[in-house]
């Protein structure tokens, strides 16, 4: 029983620094604040996963410049 609750605890831990780590690497990659990324991503009704895009940040230049400017769009800043 207590192996359990600690393997249930080890994952929640694990969850939680992977999570981190993403918004970490979204966040140093891109010059954009997360959370009005992810805002601007769930009213889009887009389908990407963290890790996807915590791909797309740190693999492609390119990708985060596109993004940033679709967002400035989207504002109209």
């Amino acid at each position: 029983m207590k192996q359990e609750i600690l393997q249930t605890k080890s994952r929640k831990l694990k969850k939680r620094g992977w999570q981190k780590r993403v918004i970490v690497q979204i966040n140093s990659s891109s010059c954009l604040n997360y959370s009005l990324f992810i805002y601007f991503i769930r009213k889009e009704k887009l389908k990407l996963n963290k890790k996807l895009l915590a791909n797309f940040f740190v693999s492609e230049a390119g990708t985060s410049f596109s993004l940033r400017k679709w967002m400035f769009w989207f504002y109209g800043v």
